[in-house]
């Protein structure tokens, strides 16, 4: 599969369905800033750029009236929920059909701290793995404590890491594209924190079967409440 594919699976989007902006809303953005936008950001805004779950139920794409140029010359298209991190391309590299992603870690636009990410196409499927297991995948849980080395051999002897999205602080491992889980490490390379995610609650609940931790969160947990509430209302 390639990326575009990898994304389709995981949310469970038909290759034939069309959750695209409009030509001319492209058009009309690279018209306003002067640019042209990359062959991959031009088909991933045309194709999938509106999907909700995929590009804002966390971290947001940016809407095509949104996309700016910073004055240190990135195209800015994505940024985190806080605003804290955003990231964007060198001017210079748009014309490359798969350009260096750069997240800039200040929210300060004088005083950016730019880090090399990745290559534009793994940093898609990156970012939506990221959307996906905070809350765009309908099954998802994290705990943002520390994690045992025994639960972090379990996941490496039995997920498949992507090394191609995965970095020092971020490792990301998957079955099938279909579920996924985000391991976070700190400076010593302690894991620090667990985000799963997947959209077939059999794998949801296979995956709490045999991850020994201890949720902060788990979405079916919500999906209970509401459960009950209904059952009170019908009563």
């Amino acid at each position: 599969m390639n990326y575009f594919e990898k994304i389709r699976h995981l949310y469970g989007i038909p290759e034939n369905e069309n959750f695209g902006l409009e030509e001319s809303e492209i058009i009309a953005l690279e018209k306003r800033l002067n640019i042209e936008l990359p062959v991959t950001l031009r088909k991933y805004y045309l194709t999938l750029g509106s999907h909700e779950a995929l590009n804002y139920a966390y971290n947001r794409l940016l809407r095509h009236e949104k996309v700016w140029v910073s004055q240190d010359g990135y195209l800015m298209f994505y940024e985190e929920n806080q605003g804290v991190v955003s990231w964007g391309i060198k001017k210079e590299d748009l014309l490359l059909p798969d350009p260096p992603v750069y997240g800039n870690y200040s929210n300060d636009e004088a005083n950016p701290d730019w880090h090399l990410e990745f290559p534009l196409e793994a940093c898609l499927l990156m970012l939506a793995v990221y959307n996906g297991v905070l809350g765009g995948l309908l099954f998802n849980g994290n705990c943002l404590d520390a994690v045992g080395p025994e639960v972090v051999n379990y996941i490496k002897d039995n997920w498949q890491e992507l090394e191609d999205i995965s970095s020092s602080s971020q490792r990301i491992y998957t079955r099938d594209y279909a579920e996924m889980i985000s391991l976070s490490f700190d400076k010593d390379q302690n894991c620090s924190g667990i985000f799963i995610g997947t959209n077939d609650r059999d794998r949801f609940n296979n995956m709490l079967d045999h991850l020994d931790i201890d949720w902060f969160y788990l979405s079916t947990e919500d999906m209970d409440d509401e459960d009950d509430d209904e059952e009170e209302e019908d009563e």
